[in-house]
């Protein structure tokens, strides 16, 4: 006669076990056909990729992607609902044969523009979180570049700024498209908390690192506390409910850019009394890709 069987002792499964088995046996969600245009797919994947995966997310960093979610989808509303309020005006001239204003058509295209500009921001930070962010440094005049920068910049914009640029040529390697970024980021800054009739000006010259790019403008200043987070992902210069526009990645981007040439970026400012917006390059000794 057989004794009892021995009965063996219970094991508890790890919590991530669990959680790893219940996912599995979870049978996927149907997706929502029509949400996944460029647009949310580059919101979703830029909040996606900034959260830490290993981390439990705090309420504080919820809150932060939240409103950055809120943002960028409130940005998107604003340039699409009078971008299509002005296609739709221009169709009906169209069809009643009368003529569209050239005006008509500028605003289209510039709020096309800001649009495109504001998914690129996005898709940018996706391609920093997964280190696919291109960079194509070649051998190139900084200073001319930069004077590039300052024509694109006034093409789409009435603010007039002042250059102080070296005649010589400043040669260097680095990405002539990443740099022009780079000063649109900061003179779109500039222009945004500096309105009319303050002055923006752009400034170039040697320093003993290399070269040194400035943005000065004449606004209200930053206090030492906003020159400390300016830089970083989803930060403004100044608060919420000021008038302003934007996600608040144009200098976490430029900072990205700069810091990938082996640069250095940063703000001076005081108070009331404006601000300005510098990087630095490297130029004696130009490095190839």
């Amino acid at each position: 006669m057989k004794g009892p069987r021995s009965a063996k002792p219970a094991t508890r499964k790890p919590a991530a076990a669990k959680r790893a088995a219940r996912a599995k046996a979870k049978p996927a969600a149907k997706t929502r056909r029509g949400t996944g245009g460029p647009a949310a797919k580059a919101l979703a994947a830029a909040v996606e990729t900034a959260k830490p995966s290993d981390e439990p997310i705090s309420l504080d960093a919820a809150l932060d992607f939240t409103l950055a979610l809120g943002s960028a989808a409130h940005e998107l509303k604003n340039g699409l609902g009078p971008l299509g309020m002005t296609l739709q005006l221009v169709e009906r001239k169209l069809l009643c044969g009368e003529t569209v204003p050239p005006q008509d058509l500028s605003f289209a295209r510039a709020q096309v523009r800001r649009l495109s500009h504001l998914v690129n921001d996005l898709l940018d930070v996706t391609h920093l979180d997964t280190d696919q962010f291109p960079m194509r440094p070649r051998a190139a005049d900084l200073a001319a570049t930069i004077a590039e920068a300052v024509d694109v910049f006034q093409r789409g914009n009435v603010r007039q700024i002042a250059r102080a640029l070296p005649a010589a040529p400043l040669p260097a390697t680095f990405d002539p498209d990443r740099i022009i970024q780079v000063l649109l980021n900061l003179l779109e800054n500039a222009a945004k908390y500096a309105p009319l009739p303050a002055p923006i000006s752009v400034a170039v010259r040697r320093v003993a690192v290399g070269a040194r790019v400035e943005v000065r403008d004449g606004g209200p200043g930053l206090h030492a506390e906003e020159q400390v987070r300016v830089f970083t992902r989803f930060a403004r210069a100044r608060a919420d409910g000021d008038g302003t526009r934007g996600l608040g990645l144009g200098l976490y981007l430029s900072r990205a850019i700069v810091e990938r040439h082996g640069g250095c970026i940063g703000v001076d400012s005081v108070p009331g009394r404006g601000a300005t917006f510098w990087f630095e390059l490297p130029i004696s000794t130009p490095r190839t890709a």
